[in-house]
C-alpha cells in the first residue's frame, strides 16, 4: 500500500460497534465518501479508525445515572454536557500517579496506529483525519513521541515513531482552546523526519472549520502555529438546515463537500509515494 490513513474522533457519545472491515461506526460514512471520491486510487490507501471514547464512557453514564433520583431538571442538556464537556474535562494530564486517563487515551491511540502498521510498511506515509478533542489528542501524542524519539527509547520503525507524518487534515479543532495555560504556545514538529523529498514536499497540516462551529476554530493565528498549519479553511458543513447552527459541528462527517476536500488532498499525495 502506498499510503495509510488513521481518523480520531473527538468528544461526545460513541458507539464501540465496527464494521466487517473493523472500521469503528463513528468513521465508516467518511470512509465511504472519501473513497467514493477517490475511485481506484482508494485502493492504494490503508485506512485504519482509532477509537478511544470508552475510556471515559463507563464514568461519565455512571454519573449521569446517579442523578436519577435527584431534582434536577433539563436533564436532555444535562447529558449532552456530561458526555461532551466529560471527555475534555476527563482528558488531561496530571501529576497524581493514580490518575491514568490521559495515558489510557494515548494507549487507545497507540493500538490503532500499531493494528495499522500491521498493514503497511515501516516508511509508509500517515495521514490522520481528527475531529474536535481528537485533533489535541493526536497533537498531544505526537508531542510526547517526539520527546521520545529523542531519547534512546526512539522506536527503530519509523511508522511507529510517527517519523512518517505526512499530513493532518484537523475539522472542527479546539486546539486553541487547551493553549491559555501557557506563556508560550510551541506546536509539534510537523512534518516526520523520515519521508522522501517528494512526500515532504507535499506534506500538509490542513484545518477544516465550519463558521457556525462554536468548537471549531482557526489554528493559524496561535503563535508559531503559521510555521506548520498550511491552511485553516472555513466552509460550512452539514446538510442546508444544520450548516449556519452549532450542529454542524457533528456534521463533517457527512458531509460531501468535505470528503472532496479530503480526497482531493489524498489524490495529490499518492502519486510521491513509494508502493510498500
Amino acid at each position: 500500500m502506498k499510503l495509510a490513513v488513521a481518523i480520531i474522533h473527538g468528544i461526545g457519545p460513541k458507539l464501540d460497534r465496527q464494521d466487517e472491515e473493523g472500521q469503528y461506526e463513528y468513521a465508516q460514512g467518511l470512509i465511504r465518501g472519501i473513497r467514493r471520491q477517490l475511485g481506484e486510487e482508494a485502493g492504494q490507501i490503508v485506512f485504519r479508525s482509532l477509537f478511544w471514547a470508552s475510556v471515559m464512557d463507563e464514568r461519565e453514564h455512571d454519573f449521569l445515572d446517579s442523578l436519577d433520583n435527584q431534582p434536577v431538571t433539563w436533564r436532555w442538556l444535562r447529558r449532552l454536557v456530561t458526555l461532551f464537556l466529560g471527555d475534555a474535562s476527563g482528558y488531561r494530564k496530571v501529576s497524581q500517579a493514580y490518575d491514568d486517563t490521559y495515558e489510557q487515551v494515548h494507549q487507545r491511540v497507540r493500538q490503532g496506529i500499531y493494528a495499522l502498521r500491521a498493514e503497511v510498511g515501516p516508511d509508509t506515509p500517515l495521514v490522520v483525519l481528527a475531529h474536535s478533542l481528537g485533533g489535541h489528542i493526536f497533537s498531544n501524542f505526537v508531542w510526547d513521541q517526539q520527546k521520545l524519539n529523542e531519547t534512546s527509547s526512539r522506536p527503530d520503525d519509523p511508522f511507529l515513531a510517527l517519523e512518517t507524518l505526512a499530513g493532518l487534515v484537523t475539522f472542527g479543532c479546539n486546539i486553541p482552546l487547551f493553549t491559555f495555560a501557557y506563556d508560550k504556545v510551541v506546536p509539534i514538529r510537523f512534518p516526520g523526519d523520515r519521508l522522501t523529498p517528494a512526500v515532504r514536499e507535499q506534506a500538509r497540516w490542513l484545518n477544516y472549520y465550519a463558521p457556525a462551529d462554536p468548537l471549531g476554530y482557526p489554528l493559524r493565528t496561535l503563535p508559531s502555529y503559521a510555521a506548520v498549519v498550511n491552511e485553516d479553511h472555513a466552509w460550512p458543513a452539514g446538510a442546508w438546515y444544520k450548516r449556519h447552527t452549532p450542529l454542524s459541528h457533528m456534521e463533517y462527517w457527512r458531509d460531501p463537500g468535505f470528503h472532496r476536500y479530503v480526497a482531493n488532498y489524498l489524490r495529490q499525495l499518492l502519486p510521491t509515494c513509494i508502493d510498500e
